[in-house]
Formats: C-alpha cells, structure tokens, sequence
C-alpha cells in the first residue's frame, strides 16, 4: 500500500483470537495505515500454532468464552464499536454455501447479519461455473442485502492441484471446462494458458450481465501474478479509463495521498524507493517542488538508499544483464533490450514494462543505447493534449497536459563532452552531469527546479506534478544510481574477473547526465540530436 500505491486488505481471523488481541492486531493495522479489514472466522489453530507459531506475532490475551469473537459477526462488531468508520470491512460470501450451514436460507441469514453488523462489502469463495454466482447475487439481492459483492476468481495453475481445491471445496465445474484442460492435463503451461482463457471468459460473463450490478473482480493469485496480469491484459483493462490521478502512481496512504502532488523525475522508475526514502517527512509538496534541502522535507540522504524487489534475485539478474559481459557493446544491448522490451528489468528500473509514454520513443531510444547512451529515464514532449488522453492524460477530464522531452543515462567522457557542446548550440536545452564521487559536475550557471509535466484544467491553479531539481540531482540520486551499479550489477561477478572490471571501470568512470529540452513544441528535436551525436562519437 505504502510501496506500490494499492489498497491493503488485511485478512483478520478471530478463532483463537481474545478480543484484546484483536484490538491490537486492528491498532497496528491503523497505524501502518490500512483501512480494510477483511473479516474472516478462521479455521481452530492447531495446537503448534497456539504454542507459538502463527499466533506468536499477536501479544498473549485471556481465551475465555466471553472474551472471544466466536463467529465473523462478532468481529465486524467488534470493528464498529470500537473504530466507527475507520475501517472498511469487507466478508466472505459462499456462492456454492459455506460447508458447516445446513440450508441455502440460513446461509443468507449468517450473511445479511453480517452486513447489517456493519460490512461495507462481500468477497466471494472462488467458484468456476459463473451461473452459480449469478445466481447466488439475484439471492442475495432478494434477501435484502444491498452492499457489492465482487466475485473471486482464480486462475488455474495445474490441473493437480485445481482438481484437489474443486474436490476438497467442493465446487461445481461445467462439463466444457474439463474438456478443455482434460487433453492438457499433463502439460502445466498449457493449463495454465488454457486457465487464463477460462479466467477471462468468466470475468467478461460476469462483468458483462445486465441481470445482476457487479463493477470488479478479485483474484486469487497462488502467487501466479504472471497468470493475473496476462487475464488483465487480455480483458483489456484501461487504466487511463478512470483516469490517473497524477503522471505518476500516487501513495495509497491517506494522509500522503491527500497532499502530495509533486516529484522529482528521477525516480519515475524506482517509485517504491522515491516512497522509502521519503516515508518519514512531515510534509509533501503541494502545488510546488520547495527546497530539497529544507528540514520540513526530511533529509532524503540518511533514509535508505536502496529497495530491493521481489525479482532482484542473482540468477533471475544475471538472466536479465548478462552471465558474462565482456564488452561494453555487451552493456549497451542490456539497456537497449530492456527498452525493446526483451528483458524484463533494470536495477534503475523496477517495473517489468516500460511506460506507455515511452513506447512512442522506443525506437530512437533503442538506438541511441546502442550507440553509447545508457539511458534510464525519459519522457517525450507533449503540447496540449487532452487531459483524457489514453497515454499521456491525467489529473482528471476538461483539461490540457504538457511535458517537456527529458532523457537520463550513463554516459563515457568523451560523449559526455559531446553532449556539452550539442547543448551550448541548442539555447532551449539545459544538461546536468555528475560522475561517480561528485568529483566533476557539469551544472547551468543559472537555473533551479524546472517543471518537466504540468496541467490546465478549469477552475484550478496550474498543475504542475513532475519536476527537474538539480539539487536532488546532483546530490541525492546520483549516489543511489552510481550506487545500483554495484549492488545490483558488479556484484553478480567474481572479483577481478572480466564482467567485474568491466561493470567497475563503467560505474566509475561514466557519467550520469540528464538532459531537457524546453522547446515542447517540437516532438523529435531531442531524439534527433542524440543520434546525431552518438553516431559522430563513434565506438569507444
């Protein structure tokens, strides 16, 4: 939530549990800043766990009768007497009934007495005939319950283990479905491929139903996010359909989230360490960038440098730079086939996709990297475009966005001193330089924080949500870039072997530069202007 700008919800199990416990599980909830709960009975813990495992991390409480939350009811009370509304609660719905209710009426029952109780919304048992919840909805609905219910979907990972879940939950899977895993039941790619096809097709027959108002899904990912995002993919979601919010993923934490609307561009691609290293400041930028330097901003360079991800594994690092470089052409076609998408990662950048935005680049881009510009953030120029535009639209509808072309990147000295003299003879452009141990800047005699993206919308200031700050630049982001170098890069090698010097002479001999042209008017002039100057610099 913090990290990646989703929504948390916490699942909260009350079997076991004495409400003092509970209490405390909901005040660390609050003050990590979750605001749903999903409110579960559980099943008994064994007897492991009560002496000390699952339940180890919640501090001791009496497990008396009268101390206890015995049913779901009984904590979503517990939620609303004791926190009002600061909660969201959502409860489990069992489209094909719970496995200890003795009728379809009394399942309805339990459940409107949860709602009634005070949850705001129902997530479903996972089911794979999308008649049953079709059905179980047009129930609910004439039982009187009145709150959403999303619908659980999850994708099949092998067919093993969907025939153990469908058999142990017992749940109901037409006749065709089988037909279509039965003849590639031994193949688990292509149960999975066949899996997320069924997966869409019940998403569409879901979402599409004019008899029942369902507006989403939930999924169940067995930690098969790859699985989510092709069924995302496929259902051919827009984001931009509801409109962003600002060019970047805003916090969905409240309190940052109610005041934060600016950023340095830098860490566009590292947004989850932008929010580590920024987590205990006060205050945020609000309508403008204000001194980086200023103690109400916090101090970025004692917070942390660095956030490793989930995919930042050697073997899956190696997979993506290379097992042994040995040139630095080999370099070169690392960040060239990130940007062509062949490779899913870079250490300066987190997400596994490029931009949008930035595919309207991609292919100068792909050449000026094999030309020698190690690039690891850049925009293409906008004049006015509509504030609904599917790529670069944001901050709402009725209004206009801009941006001026930036590009970052690693860059030997001799290219370095091009790039200089390109920029002196193009008066609408600024660089900034800096080498490994700030021993060599290349800094405007003038100039200060630059707005990179900003917005007119009606009845509003000027937005203005994405900015240059050489302060930051020079000071802060350059460390953590030279820096990715070796905790993400060199060393994958042996000491002293080939890959090892190769990535060190680049780390400390390179320069990080970043460069913005401020003519937004003219959509390829930066773009241009770098081939030219990496095909006159040549080879090294």
């Amino acid at each position: 939530q913090k990290y990646c700008g989703v929504d948390v919800l916490m699942h909260l199990t009350c079997t076991g549990m004495s409400k003092r416990d509970l209490k405390f599980a909901l005040e660390r909830a609050k003050a990590c800043g979750v605001e749903n709960i999903l409110a579960l009975r559980g099943d008994p813990p064994s007897n492991k766990q009560q002496q000390g495992g699952v339940l180890s991390n919640i501090k001791p409480g009496g497990q008396d009768e009268e101390d206890c939350c015995k049913y779901a009811v009984d904590l979503v009370r517990l939620i609303r007497q004791h926190y009002g509304n600061e909660f969201g609660i959502a409860v489990a719905g069992h489209p094909e009934g719970h496995a200890l209710s003795t009728s379809p009426e009394m399942e309805m029952r339990h459940l409107k007495e949860k709602v009634d109780a005070g949850a705001d919304f129902i997530l479903t048992q996972f089911f794979y005939d999308t008649s049953v919840f079709i059905d179980y909805v047009k129930r609910c609905r004439e039982f009187g319950i009145t709150c959403p219910i999303v619908p659980g979907i999850m994708p099949i990972p092998n067919y093993s283990s969907f025939c153990v879940m469908t058999e142990v939950c017992e749940t109901k899977v037409p006749p065709e479905m089988m037909q279509r895993l039965e003849p590639v039941k031994g193949d688990d790619e292509a149960v999975k491929d066949i899996g997320c096809e069924i997966a869409v097709d019940m998403c569409r027959d879901i979402l599409s139903c004019d008899e029942i108002d369902v507006d989403g899904v939930h999924f169940y990912t067995l930690n098969l996010e790859r699985s989510v995002g092709r069924i995302v993919s496929d259902l051919n979601t827009n984001v931009s359909e509801y409109g962003r919010q600002f060019p970047w993923k805003p916090s969905a934490i409240q309190k940052r989230n109610d005041t934060e609307q600016v950023r340095p561009i830098n860490w566009a691609n590292r947004p989850k360490s932008y929010v580590m290293r920024t987590d205990d400041w006060d205050e945020f930028p609000n309508g403008r960038w204000g001194d980086s330097t200023s103690p109400a901003f916090g101090e970025l360079i004692n917070l942390s440098l660095y956030y490793y991800s989930k995919n930042t594994y050697d073997e899956q690092l190696r997979a993506s730079l290379g097992d042994h470089p040995v040139t630095v052409q080999d370099v070169r076609n690392v960040f060239a086939n990130y940007v062509l998408g062949k490779i899913p990662h870079l250490p300066w950048c987190e997400t596994s996709n490029i931009q949008p935005e930035t595919s309207v680049i991609q292919k100068q881009l792909a050449q000026i990297n094999q030309l020698g510009f190690l690039t690891i953030n850049s925009q293409p120029p906008v004049n006015g475009l509509p504030s609904s535009d599917p790529i670069y639209g944001w901050g709402g509808n009725d209004g206009f966005v801009y941006q001026k072309a930036y590009c970052e990147m690693f860059v030997n000295p001799k290219q370095t001193q091009l790039l200089q003299k390109m920029v002196e003879q193009n008066p609408t452009m600024n660089i900034y330089a800096v080498n490994h141990d700030k021993s060599e800047r290349i800094f405007p005699e003038e100039g200060g924080v630059t707005a990179l993206t900003w917005g007119v919308f009606p009845n509003r200031e000027i937005l203005q949500p994405t900015i240059f700050d050489p302060v930051t630049f020079i000071d802060v982001w350059s460390e953590e870039a030279f820096g990715l170098w070796t905790t993400m890069w060199l060393n994958l090698y042996e000491d002293e072997s080939v890959s090892y010097d190769l990535i060190q002479k680049i780390r400390d001999e390179y320069f990080l530069v970043a460069i913005i042209d401020n003519n937004f008017m003219n959509k390829n002039q930066l773009w241009e202007k770098l081939l030219e100057v990496g095909q006159i610099a040549g080879s090294d």
